[in-house]
């Protein structure tokens, strides 16, 4: 399940994400984003992960990595989760090279949104 943020504005855009996506999550989730593109161009996107714990976490940002569309169009990414798995996993910049990475834990939520609204 996700939900978008209230803090999303003016293409900056940010999820929390509770568990596995179903097909049908993803399928909204990348409609919304591309309408959003066709209206304010490339967008940044932050990704709150911090209830998804461990492997779990890992293993759920390495699927929306391979399901969200038109990511050569993200800007800035930044990820909100447990340290641990943050730390764990492997380099996602190679799934989406044009954009600028950076991982928060959740204590910084306020500075990843600063980041990503630049």
């Amino acid at each position: 399940m996700y939900r978008i943020l209230d803090e999303s504005e003016n293409g900056s855009v940010g999820i929390r994400v509770e568990g596995k996506l179903s097909a049908e999550e993803y399928d909204l989730l990348n409609a919304y984003l591309e309408h959003l593109m066709q209206e304010v161009g490339p967008i940044n996107f932050l990704c709150y992960m911090a209830t998804v714990e461990g492997e779990n976490g890992q293993a759920l940002w390495e699927e929306m990595t391979d399901h969200l569309r038109n990511v050569q169009d993200y800007q800035r990414i930044a990820v909100v989760g447990s340290r641990r798995w943050l730390e764990g996993g492997g380099d996602v910049s190679i799934s989406w090279p044009s954009a600028q990475f950076k991982y928060f834990t959740p204590d910084q939520t306020d500075e990843a949104w600063h980041w990503v609204k630049g």
